[in-house]
């Protein structure tokens, strides 16, 4: 397993991982919208045997870093590859605030946030276009 910064010519092994990961959701990136954050955004990746299989993507703000999009490929999911790509940010980014919004639904997700110090700040109503989110922040 190799955990490294994402570049250009990761653009579309990214792309990849979103298309599988969240293939129904109306607000999956685009090719285009990874382009976009690698240059402007923070995206780490991790690679197992030379192949792409998760990545998390950070937007830098004023105060803050946000949380904006998290993927693992369903084969590589419970390896503990989400905990060490959220280690591998809170040593690399230099803000000691982050945000994120989660589904309600995603309990696992919400699990490991938790796990890791962010707390729930308030529900959000009708956040995502089927559900309520959940808004987390973590100060370090």
């Amino acid at each position: 397993m190799k955990l490294s910064k994402a570049v250009r010519s990761d653009a579309k092994s990214l792309f990849k991982i979103e298309q599988e990961v969240f293939k129904n959701d109306n607000m999956a990136l685009s090719l285009r919208s990874f382009y976009y954050h690698l240059k402007n955004s923070i995206i780490y990746k991790v690679e197992v045997d030379k192949k792409t299989v998760a990545y998390i993507l950070w937007l830098k703000r004023k105060e803050f870093f946000r949380l904006y999009s998290f993927a693992v490929l369903k084969e590589y999911r419970n390896l503990g590859l989400a905990s060490n790509l959220l280690t591998f940010s809170f040593k690399n980014l230099e803000k000691k605030k982050m945000q994120l919004e989660v589904r309600k639904s995603n309990k696992k997700a919400v699990t490991l946030y938790t796990k890791f110090g962010f707390k729930k700040i308030k529900e959000l109503k009708n956040y995502y276009e089927d559900e309520d989110g959940i808004l987390m922040r973590l100060e370090r």
